[in-house]
């Protein structure tokens, strides 16, 4: 009777830990899945916030100014905030679908908003992203102290490259239609010039997949 305990006890043992060890096989990462892979979307929304730098050029080649000059050419360096919300679904995940703000502050600035679409590629590595918005803007001209604001839909293309668990560098280019004077009291005083503006931004961005 004894030995039948002893064998039981034994047998119990063996069990017990032949199931520990098949747990801890089921919750050890999968070697593919290491501390820089992007984190996957759980559900069908996804979120991201970027801070950065963005550089602008505006530029209007026929307009009356106050110095006596015709032209404007104005270089900006600015920070950048940036963020997104939107859908995140389709074959794997890839799609994305939604909308963005974001905005510059320095040496001039801005603010902008409208639609996004993106694509997931390689498990979130790399997404690639267009955008098309709104954007109004200050303008500072010269020998003149009123202030302005000009406004237009614009257009971005821009790559998000992945560092680690979806934390990375944006790279995005932005352009548009030609700027207008939003009051068109202060558009007629400078004969309804348009400006040309585009814009590079660099950021780092933040992207979670679980909202």
């Amino acid at each position: 009777m004894r030995k039948i305990f002893l064998w039981i006890l034994i047998l119990g043992n063996v069990m017990v830990f032949a199931q520990d060890e098949a747990s801890n096989i089921e919750n050890t990462p999968k070697k593919n899945e290491s501390f820089f892979s992007p984190t996957q979307a759980t559900t069908n929304s996804y979120g991201a916030f970027k801070i950065g730098y963005v550089y602008q050029n505006l530029n209007s080649k026929s307009i009356p100014l106050k110095n006596g000059q015709n032209t404007y050419d104005f270089s900006s360096n600015n920070a950048y905030f940036g963020l997104e919300r939107g859908y995140v679904g389709g074959p794997k995940s890839m799609i994305m679908a939604g909308g963005y703000l974001d905005a510059g502050a320095g040496d001039t600035y801005y603010l902008s908003a409208g639609a996004s679409f993106g694509l997931r590629l390689l498990q979130g590595w790399v997404i690639p992203k267009i955008s098309l918005g709104y954007e109004l803007q200050h303008l500072s001209l010269p020998n003149d102290s009123s202030q302005y604001n000009i406004q237009s839909m614009v257009g971005t293309i821009g790559i998000f490259v992945n560092i680690a668990q979806s934390v990375g560098i944006s790279l995005e280019a932005r352009s548009g239609i030609p700027f207008s004077i939003v009051r068109s009291a202060q558009a007629k005083e400078y004969n309804h010039a348009k400006f040309n503006m585009y814009a590079i931004m660099i950021s780092f961005a933040f992207y979670d997949f679980g909202i």
